[in-house]
């Protein structure tokens, strides 16, 4: 597999097709983890004596509302926490759906945009392109998660009374099982990317797209791994570099903490949450070019060995003009 030029071909299709950023950005944790930074006070008795002394003598308004809290009944506490679960149900469901349609939308744009060698792709055209595939992703997707938490119980009952007979000491003994878990599961993630792209580019059902998927991954596991460590290494780089401007904005505040006065850490709070608001647009474009970068890596390179073998997979069928109006 040539890695440097599907890396640039990559970049070539997501920089000349920014729409392709928009459903990068939508795509979301499919392609990889989140990336975090915290600052670790000299002490947390200080801070929260800071946070204690200074609210008690210059806002007397947090003690107010304290005492007010305690008058609430527990029922509608029971109401307020029943109606955030329900919340955060809803948001998942609709984050579930939006990602879908970002990973299916970046992988069609990015086949439409080989073709397409002249011109931009539109949102109009590729959303046309992608809803023969969509309902398919989403059935693939409940598969994959559903097949998940059937293996996990069936692997975490045998641990648990393993751990348990042993007092705990067994405990040490799954440290190599553990370590070994971690090649594994980056070749599961690879068999769901191919099994996501294998149903949207050769148009086949679910349980077809894994079985092509399945098929291509094994005999090109080598290949495949080492495409997703060098795209992690991309990603974890450009983390560390938009973390940067976030610790940058975040100073003002975490100086302002060890001075002795509350006014000061309130102001510096405020500048930085101001500059926090003025990277956020800058901080979105740029998760969704990595998101959308990354998936059309793996797009290209799943073509790329998909004409190596050239094996028609049996049930793939190609598609109508109607259905892609």
């Amino acid at each position: 597999m040539n890695y440097s030029e599907i890396l640039k071909k990559a970049w070539n299709i997501v920089w000349k097709h920014k729409i392709l950023w928009l459903f990068g950005f939508l795509a979301g944790s499919a392609v990889g983890g989140s990336q975090g930074f915290s600052y670790q006070f000299s002490s947390r008795d200080r801070l929260m004596r800071h946070w204690g002394d200074g609210g008690g003598k210059y806002f007397p308004m947090f003690e107010r509302l304290s005492e007010s809290l305690h008058d609430v009944p527990s029922y509608t506490w029971f109401l307020l926490a029943a109606g955030i679960a329900i919340s955060m149900l809803l948001v998942s469901l609709i984050a579930f759906f939006l990602r879908e349609y970002g990973v299916g939308g970046v992988i069609k744009g990015s086949a439409l945009a080989e073709e397409q060698e002249n011109g931009k792709l539109n949102f109009k055209a590729l959303h046309h392109a992608l809803k023969p595939f969509y309902w398919r992703l989403i059935l693939l997707r409940l598969l994959v998660a559903i097949a998940s938490v059937l293996l996990a119980g069936l692997l975490a009952v045998p641990v648990v009374i393993f751990i348990i007979g042993t007092l705990g000491v067994g405990l040490c003994c799954l440290l190599p099982f553990l370590i070994l878990l971690i090649p594994v599961g980056w070749a599961a993630r690879v068999l769901v990317h191919n099994a996501s792209i294998a149903l949207v580019d050769e148009n086949l059902d679910p349980l077809q797209a894994i079985e092509r998927a399945w098929e291509l991954s094994t005999q090109n596991l080598g290949p495949l791994l080492v495409l997703h460590i060098i795209l992690g290494l991309i990603r974890l780089v450009c983390g560390l570099v938009l973390s940067v401007p976030l610790i940058a904005a975040a100073l003002p505040l975490i100086f302002a903490l060890r001075a002795s006065a509350p006014g000061i850490s309130a102001a510096a709070g405020l500048v930085s949450a101001l500059l926090w608001l003025l990277l956020l647009p800058l901080l979105l474009i740029a998760f969704g070019v990595l998101n959308a970068y990354d998936l059309t890596a793996r797009a290209l390179a799943y073509r790329e060995l998909k004409e190596k073998t050239r094996v028609v997979p049996i049930g793939s069928q190609a598609l109508t003009t109607e259905a892609t109006k």
